[in-house]
């Protein structure tokens, strides 16, 4: 419906959105690694706090390609193109989706962790319902909306990643009382 130059920028800026995941996605995968040794030598506090750091650290980074990707966003996208256009229609999709730079960071460190606790099932569930129930109702909803626009259909990553964060935030919450009630 926006147009062959809305495509072709939401293309360009799907490969800045895959360089942007990277650290996060790397935090998250060395979380699961560490956090289940952790947990299989009994050290629960070790594990929790790595989870933390992992957040810290994504968090400055994520910071970061944040303010490269809002204020800079044109620049990344014209590494791949020369059109005008498509320039600005990647980075309209740029500025909706910059946010999730930063919440990213959190998700994918509680992701790391419950991968960690053995808890996949959990994993997938949140994952299936920020993709399903949110991002991809959103993400429509934005672009059958009579000014759609890119900005405003990439705010839907950052909003299911809110969700998906409230979600872990309560399974962080029953599980650390699950643990405590089987330690006591």
């Amino acid at each position: 419906r926006l147009g062959l130059e809305a495509s072709s920028g939401y293309g360009v800026a799907c490969k800045i959105v895959n360089f942007a995941m990277l650290v996060p996605s790397s935090l998250m995968q060395s979380m699961a690694s560490f956090v289940a040794q952790n947990v299989g030598a009994g050290d629960e506090k070790r594990a929790k706090h790595a989870m933390f750091t992992g957040m810290g650290i994504g968090l400055i980074i994520g910071v970061v390609v944040f303010i490269l990707v809002l204020f800079k966003g044109n620049l990344l996208t014209s590494i791949f193109t020369t059109e005008k256009a498509v320039i600005l229609q990647g980075y309209a999709y740029l500025k909706g989706f910059a946010i999730e730079t930063i919440v990213t960071a959190i998700l994918f460190s509680m992701v790391g962790y419950f991968n960690g606790h053995y808890q996949t099932v959990w994993v997938m569930v949140q994952g299936l319902i920020q993709t399903l129930l949110v991002r991809l109702p959103l993400s429509y909803y934005m672009s059958i909306q009579p000014h759609a626009n890119l900005t405003n259909i990439g705010l839907a990553a950052p909003i299911a990643t809110i969700v998906g964060i409230i979600l872990n935030v309560c399974f962080y919450i029953y599980l650390s009382k699950k643990m405590k009630k089987e330690n006591a």
